[in-house]
């Protein structure tokens, strides 16, 4: 059977910050399965995004999409391009089984734009899967604690 240990979760979990936080938008995109899912839920922790509100329900051809926008120059509400930092903790597996996990941490992200400073936080829960000996984000749900609150400008990737 095939899993992570938690270091090596946490190393994947703070490449992915990483990345984001670069705008290295194409190898996040490297980072997920082709069937991947990012999803924000709207009024609570979401249990099912077909048949609840989202903020954001994305696969990845729509991620595709949104990053070719977001790298385009072209999209208005990310230029300037927001300047984010996030810190990842208590990581926990929740599940692993064969090529497969569930994994959930806390995260806090600072951003940045045109002078306005906001901070979000919530819980990732992302579910990881082993393609051909590398692992990769078969989906990413982000529970924002204020997603019951108007939330304006979400046009870069949480």
């Amino acid at each position: 059977m095939a899993t992570l240990s938690r270091s090596a979760v946490e190393d994947l979990l703070y490449a992915e910050a990483l990345i984001l936080d670069e705008r290295r938008y194409d190898a996040w995109l490297a980072m997920l399965t082709a069937d991947a899912i990012y999803w924000i839920p709207s009024n609570g922790p979401g249990r099912d995004p077909t048949r609840e509100i989202a903020i954001v329900y994305d696969d990845f051809e729509r991620l595709s999409d949104r990053v070719r926008r977001l790298e385009s120059g072209l999209a208005h509400a990310q230029s300037p391009p927001s300047q984010t930092r996030r810190l990842i903790g208590n990581v926990t597996v929740a599940e692993a089984q064969d090529n497969a996990m569930s994994i959930g941490s806390n995260f806090l992200l600072y951003h940045l734009r045109r002078g306005r400073e906001r901070i979000f936080a919530g819980r990732y829960e992302h579910r990881l899967r082993c393609v051909e000996g590398v692992w990769k984000i078969a989906a990413k749900k982000v529970v924002l604690v204020n997603n019951d609150e108007v939330i304006d400008n979400l046009t870069f990737i949480v």
